[in-house]
């Protein structure tokens, strides 16, 4: 029994569902964001493991038979209702939190990926120097909130500027919504400023890309794909993700050479990840550079532009339960 946990809209888990379902794998859906209002659990520890079930509003879960847990895009527990003081509703989600997560990671189950490994593969700090002790090459880069050590950077050479996580979420009136979208730009030294020292900026030196490649890890299986858009050119937005949805980006089935294919093996393995979406640039002189990992990327637009069958290799994985699990196991067996 595969638990997928991720949000009511999320195309690349309906991807994996219609895979699973193909090779008759059982699966059952669920978003820790409607507990405790529309899912229940009861879990019990005895003699040495935990059993117990999760109540959804359409199936029921034998935690007993989960063999893994794919966690997509799942939200955080909702608790509150009205009436409630909001930090009596923060306690309460939390509490939801730690218990449900608490259980699951207790189950003899494969995950992809346990949500505390996601979020310290997060750590773009941590990603470049796991990325280099594993053998691949990374750019020079600055985190400070220091203006004069940030402009010292930029004038040394031609620099870019990147978000260490996530982004604002802000609607067009300026009010809280959906997540902006920041992408990575070149900044001149005449633009670095006081604002700088408002919190911890990311600098890096600026890699011209030949091309820029994205690669799907899921187990050992890797999916390299070529992405070709004017991000390299000059008067151009330096990322990529501004052409997409247009006619100017396309992609295309690419080989990994062997020392990144090593090296993306060492990185998982590092983080104890069963799946990564990596981002690399390709300079004139075909070195491939480390840019980061998303430990939860998105792979639809690969599988979608390149015809690779991703969504079917990630349901094999999780198909494969604990039998594939090897160091990613939650507990000693």
């Amino acid at each position: 029994m595969i638990l997928l946990l991720t949000r009511s809209l999320d195309p690349t888990a309906d991807m994996v569902v219609r895979a699973l379902g193909e090779a008759g794998t059982p699966v059952v859906r669920m978003d820790p964001g409607d507990l405790p209002r529309c899912v229940e659990m009861s879990g019990w520890f005895e003699r040495g493991t935990w059993r117990g079930r999760l109540t959804t509003g359409h199936r029921e879960v034998d935690l007993a038979e989960v063999t893994a847990v794919y966690n997509r895009r799942p939200n955080l527990p909702q608790a509150g209702v009205p009436g409630m003081r909001p930090e009596d509703a923060e306690w309460a989600s939390n509490e939801c939190y730690e218990g449900l997560y608490g259980v699951l990671y207790a189950l003899d189950a494969l995950w992809l990926n346990r949500p505390d490994r996601n979020r310290t593969a997060s750590l773009k700090p941590l990603q470049l120097s796991t990325a280099h002790s594993s053998g691949l090459c990374v750019p020079t880069t600055l985190i400070t909130n220091s203006p004069e050590d940030a402009k010292g950077f930029v004038t040394e050479e031609r620099s870019v500027i990147k978000t260490l996580r996530g982004v604002p979420r802000r609607d067009a009136d300026d009010a809280p919504g959906r997540p902006l979208i920041v992408y990575t730009w070149e900044v001149p030294p005449q633009e670095v400023d006081g604002t700088v020292a408002l919190a911890l900026c990311q600098f890096q030196r600026r890699i011209v890309p030949q091309y820029e490649v994205r690669v799907i890890a899921v187990g050992a299986q890797l999916f390299g794909a070529r992405i070709d858009s004017p991000s390299g050119r000059e008067g151009e937005v330096t990322d990529w993700r501004a052409y997409q949805r247009t006619d100017r980006i396309s992609y295309t089935p690419l080989d990994v050479p062997d020392g990144v294919r090593d090296g993306v093996r060492a990185y998982l393995a590092a983080f104890g990840l069963l799946y990564g979406a990596f981002d690399f640039m390709v300079d004139a002189d075909g070195q491939w550079w480390f840019l980061e990992a998303n430990a939860n990327g998105q792979f639809a637009f690969v599988e979608y532009g390149t015809g690779y069958p991703i969504a079917r290799a990630v349901a094999g994985l999780l198909t494969q339960g604990v039998r594939a699990a090897g160091h990613v196991m939650t507990r000693p067996r």
